[in-house]
C-alpha cells in the first residue's frame, strides 16, 4: 500500500516542509522527484521511501537537490566476497582488527546519498570512519570486528538501493586527464586575455619593454594552449586521416592550428595589437571543456554500478580440511565440495547432496519458474540458490570449461565496427567544403598580393571553423544523456545514440525484461478465492505469508487486506513445513493442509485439506507496469519487435499473445547461442537487443546495441549500451527518442552554420574579413548556437520524452 504524503509528514524527525510534500503538491514520485509517476513510480521508490520513513532519515529529502533516477529492487547478496576480502587480511589484524578497506559502491547519485550512507554507518558500533568519492564509486572504511558484524551494514544500504563490492573499477583515467588538461588550458587562456586586454586598454609601443614582453608572453602560453589542449583534436584527426574517415576533430584542428599560424602571422607583421592569441586560447579552453563533459558524464554512468563483467571476480564457498572457505571460482576443479548459501550463485555443474534444494535458471536459461532438484541430479552451472537455506554440491567439472564460464567470457565487441555514417559524410562535406574555399581563396588573392591571399585563406578556415558545432554538438549529447539520466536510464557508450538512429528492430527477451520477478494470479484467481469460506481463506493466507516462494507471494497478495480470521491456534501455523519442490504442508485442527503444485505442471497450484482439492490457483508472470502498452507505441512508432526466450515455448507463445505481438514474431525454448543465432538472423545492424540475463550475453554481442534492466547483476550492463531503473519499459522508446532528438537539434545547427558560413565565406573570400575579425565572429557564432541549443534541450521543453 502506498504511503500518502500527510503518513510522511507526520513521521517523526521529519520536516513536513520539505522535498516529497513539494512532489507530492506537483504530482511527482514523492521518492526519486521524477514524473513518471504519483505518489510512486517503481516498487524500488515505494520501499525506499518506507524505509526512510522507518527509519526517521526523511533529511535524504532535504539534502537531495533535484531529481534522481529511481530506486533499484537489489536480489540480496550473500557477500561470498566479503569473506575472501576479510581472510586476505593479515590474521592479526583480521581477528583484532581495525579493518582498512576499499571498496567499490553502487546507486550513488547525489550528496544526500552520501549523507545516508554515512548516516547509517554512524549507526553502526563498529564504524570509525567512512570516505565516499561519489565520482567514482568507491568506499574508504574503517571497521571494529569487535563492535559488530561488517555484513549487517552492508545488507543495511542493500535495502537503500545501494550496494558495495570488492575494488575493481580502474578509475576515471580518461576524464581525469581530460580535466587536467582543460584546468591547465583555461588557466592558459585566462592569462593571456589579461595580456590582451592592455593591449585593448591602450598599451603602445611607446610604453617600452612591456609592450613587447606582454606580446611575446601571449604567443608563447597560447603556444602551449594550443599544444596542450589542441592535442587531444590534433590526435583524433590524424587517426581519422590514418583510417582514411574525416572526422569533425579534423577541421576544428586545422582551425586551431591554422588560428595559432594567422594569429603569428598578425603578431610578427603588424604587431601584439594584431594578434588574437586571447581568442585563440579561449577557443581552445572551450572545446575541452565540451569533450571532457561528454565523458565525464559516461564515466559517470559506468561507474554508477559495479564492475563485474567477467569471472576472475566470482567466488565460491569449497570445503577445505579446515571447514569452508572463500576461493575465487575460477580455481574450482573438479571433484570439490561447494556450499551454495542462500542466494548465491552456483559457479560449476555439481552433483546435489544430502537434501532437495530449488533454484533459478533464469539467467542462464530464460526459464521464469523456480526448478526443484533432487539429491544425486547435477545442478547447473549459473543457477541460484533461491530456497531458505544452503545445500553442498560436488563439483563435475572445473571452471575452465564450465558454462558460466563461457558465458562470462566477453565476446568481440563490435562496438568498434560501427561507424555514424550520417555523421561521418557531414564531417567529409564539411572538411572538403573548407579546405576547398580556403583554397579558391588563397588562388584569387595569390596572383595580386601574396599577403592578402594569406590572410584570406586563414581567415575563411579561421571563421569556418566548426567551433559552433564542436560545442553546441557535445552540450546537446550531455543535456540528452542528463534527461535520460533523471527518468533512470544511464547511457554506458558514446557512440549509442548515433547507433539508436539505424534501430528499426527490438529484440526483447521474457523472463526479467517484460516481467518483473513477481508471479500474479490469473484473472480467474479472484473468484477462485472468492469460492474458499472465511475460515479456509485465513488458513490459506497464513500458509503463504510463511513462504518466500513466488507462488506463495502471489496469493499473500491476493488475499491481503481481507477480514478472513486468523487460525487461533499460533504454535500450529508455526510448525509450518515446506519442501522444495512439493510446497507448504500444515497440520492444524486435526486436519493436514497442503499448498503446492499438482501432479501436472499444467494443473497449477493446489489447496487442500485431508486430500480433498479445495481451490486450483494458477499463476502467471506479472508484466512490467505498461509494457503492453510501450510494445504498442513502439510497434505504432514503427519498430519491428520479436520475442525470444529460453523459457517454454507455450509460456512465450502466451506472452506474445498478451503483448499483440504475431506468432511468427515469438520464439521459445532457445539457448543462448540459438537466441543468438535468431538475433544474427534477424540483424540488419539495424537492431537493439534488450536482456536480463546471462544467457542474453552472446545476443549482446550478435546484436547492433543493447540495453537491460538488470542493474542487480552488474555482468550484463557492463555488455550492454545503456542500462534502466524502474519496473517499466518507457526507458526504450525514450532512449530511442532522445537519439531522434539530437539529431533534429545537430541537423538544426547545421543549418544555422551553413547559412552563417556561407554569409562570411562570401565577404572573407572578398577581403573584407580580416584574420582578427574572424577571430572575433567566431566565438560569436559559438555563443549564439550554443544559446539555442541549450535553450531547446532545457528541462521544460522535454516533452520528446514526455511519459
Amino acid at each position: 500500500m502506498s504511503a500518502s504524503t500527510a503518513d510522511w509528514a507526520d513521521s517523526p524527525g521529519t520536516p513536513a516542509s520539505t522535498a516529497p510534500a513539494d512532489a507530492a503538491e506537483r504530482g511527482l514520485c514523492l521518492h526519486c522527484g521524477s514524473d513518471l509517476g504519483h505518489p510512486f513510480c517503481c516498487r524500488g521508490c515505494e520501499a525506499v521511501y518506507q524505509l526512510l520513513q522507518s527509519e526517521n532519515l526523511g533529511r535524504y529529502y532535504d539534502m537531495r537537490q533535484g531529481s534522481q533516477p529511481p530506486a533499484p529492487v537489489l536480489r540480496p547478496d550473500s557477500f561470498g566476497w566479503f569473506d575472501r576480502i576479510i581472510e586476505e587480511l593479515p590474521a592479526s589484524v583480521r581477528e583484532d582488527g581495525p579493518w582498512r578497506l576499499s571498496l567499490d559502491l553502487q546507486g550513488v547519485h547525489c550528496a544526500a546519498c552520501v549523507w545516508l550512507l554515512e548516516e547509517l554507518f554512524g549507526r553502526e558500533a563498529g564504524g570509525n570512519s567512512l570516505r565516499i568519492n561519489p565520482t567514482l564509486g568507491t568506499v574508504d572504511l574503517v571497521w571494529d570486528p569487535s563492535g559488530g558484524d561488517l555484513r549487517e551494514y552492508l545488507a543495511s544500504v542493500e535495502r537503500f538501493g545501494y550496494r558495495l563490492g570488492p575494488p575493481r573499477k580502474a578509475g576515471a583515467r580518461r576524464s581525469r586527464g581530460l580535466l587536467i588538461r582543460m584546468a591547465a588550458t583555461v588557466a592558459l587562456a585566462m592569462n593571456v586575455m589579461m595580456f590582451s586586454l592592455s593591449y585593448y586598454f591602450g598599451l603602445a609601443p611607446r610604453d617600452g619593454l612591456l609592450y613587447e614582453v606582454f606580446g611575446w608572453l601571449g604567443l608563447v602560453l597560447s603556444t602551449v594552449a594550443v599544444i596542450l589542449g589542441g592535442g587531444v583534436f590534433f590526435r583524433s584527426a590524424w587517426a581519422g586521416v590514418r583510417r582514411r574517415v574525416a572526422h569533425l576533430d579534423l577541421p576544428i584542428a586545422l582551425g586551431m592550428a591554422l588560428a595559432w599560424a594567422g594569429s603569428v602571422y598578425a603578431f610578427l607583421a603588424g604587431g601584439p595589437e594584431a594578434a588574437y592569441f586571447d581568442t585563440l586560447t579561449v577557443f581552445v579552453a572551450l572545446m575541452l571543456v565540451g569533450r571532457w563533459a561528454r565523458e565525464h558524464l559516461l564515466e559517470r554512468n559506468r561507474n554508477a554500478l559495479l564492475d563485474a563483467s567477467g569471472a576472475e571476480h566470482l567466488t565460491a564457498k569449497k570445503r577445505t580440511e579446515t571447514g569452508l572457505a572463500a576461493v575465487a571460482a575460477t580455481g574450482l576443479d573438479r571433484g570439490d565440495e561447494l556450499w551454495i548459501a542462500p542466494g548465491d550463485l552456483v559457479p560449476v555443474d555439481g552433483v546435489l547432496l544430502r537434501q532437495q534444494a530449488e533454484v533459478a535458471l533464469d539467467w542462464i536459461t530464460g526459464e521464469s519458474a523456480r526448478v526443484p532438484y533432487a539429491p544425486g541430479q547435477v545442478v547447473p552451472a549459473g543457477a541460484f540458490n533461491t530456497s531458505q537455506r544452503g545445500f553442498a554440491v560436488t563439483a563435475t567439472e572445473g571452471f575452465a570449461t564450465s558454462r558460466l564460464q563461457q558465458l562470462l567470457r566477453a565476446p568481440a565487441d563490435q562496438a568498434s565496427e560501427f561507424r555514424p555514417n550520417w555523421w561521418h559524410r557531414v564531417a567529409t562535406w564539411y572538411v572538403t567544403a573548407v579546405l576547398v574555399a580556403a583554397a579558391v581563396g588563397l588562388a584569387i588573392w595569390l596572383p595580386r598580393d601574396v599577403d592578402q591571399a594569406l590572410r584570406v585563406a586563414i581567415s575563411v578556415l579561421v571563421i569556418t571553423c566548426p567551433c559552433a558545432l564542436g560545442l553546441a554538438t557535445p552540450l546537446a549529447e550531455e543535456l540528452v544523456q542528463h534527461a535520460l539520466r533523471r527518468r533512470g536510464v544511464l547511457l554506458r557508450t558514446s557512440d549509442f545514440l548515433e547507433k539508436a538512429l539505424q534501430v528499426r528492430t527490438l529484440i526483447l527477451d521474457k523472463t526479467g525484461t517484460l516481467t518483473l520477478d513477481e508471479l500474479q494470479l490469473n484473472t480467474d484467481g479472484e473468484a477462485v478465492l472468492a469460492s474458499l469460506t472465511a475460515a479456509e481463506r485465513g488458513v490459506l493466507r497464513e500458509m503463504a505469508v510463511r513462504s518466500n516462494h513466488p507462488v506463495s507471494k502471489a496469493i499473500h497478495a491476493a488475499l491481503v487486506g481481507g477480514n478472513d480470521p486468523a487460525p487461533a491456534d499460533a504454535a500450529a501455523l508455526e510448525a509450518l513445513e515446506e519442501t522444495p519442490g512439493q510446497g507448504l504442508s500444515l497440520a492444524l485442527g486435526g486436519q493436514q493442509w497442503r499448498l503446492g503444485r499438482s501432479a501436472d505442471e499444467a494443473g497449477g497450484t493446489i489447496f487442500s485439506r485431508d486430500g480433498a482439492i479445495l481451490a486450483v490457483l494458477q499463476c502467471e508472470e506479472r508484466l512490467r507496469p505498461g509494457a503492453a502498452s510501450e510494445v504498442v507505441a513502439l510497434r505504432e512508432a514503427g519498430y519491428d519487435l520479436h520475442l525470444l526466450s529460453g523459457d517454454a515455448p507455450a509460456k512465450v507463445a502466451a506472452m506474445a499473445t498478451r503483448l499483440g505481438l504475431a506468432s511468427d514474431h515469438a520464439r521459445g525454448g532457445l539457448d543462448p547461442e540459438a537466441k543468438a543465432a535468431r538475433v544474427r538472423a534477424l540483424d540488419r545492424r539495424d537492431t537493439m537487443m534488450v536482456g536480463d540475463g546471462l544467457n542474453d550475453a552472446p545476443s549482446f554481442a550478435a546484436a547492433l546495441c543493447a540495453a537491460t534492466p538488470a542493474v542487480d547483476r552488474p555482468v550484463l550492463p557492463g555488455k550492454a549500451d545503456f542500462y534502466f531503473f524502474g519496473d517499466g519499459l518507457a526507458a526504450l522508446r525514450w532512449s530511442l527518442a532522445a537519439a531522434r532528438r539530437l539529431r533534429q537539434i545537430v541537423r538544426t545547427n547545421l543549418v544555422l552554420a551553413v547559412a552563417y558560413n556561407l554569409i562570411a565565406l562570401c565577404l572573407a573570400l572578398a577581403g573584407m574579413v580580416t584574420p582578427v575579425v574572424a577571430a572575433i565572429l567566431m566565438p560569436l557564432s559559438s555563443v549564439g548556437v550554443v544559446a539555442l541549443t541549450a535553450w531547446r534541450l532545457s528541462e521544460r521543453r522535454t516533452t520528446w520524452m514526455s511519459s
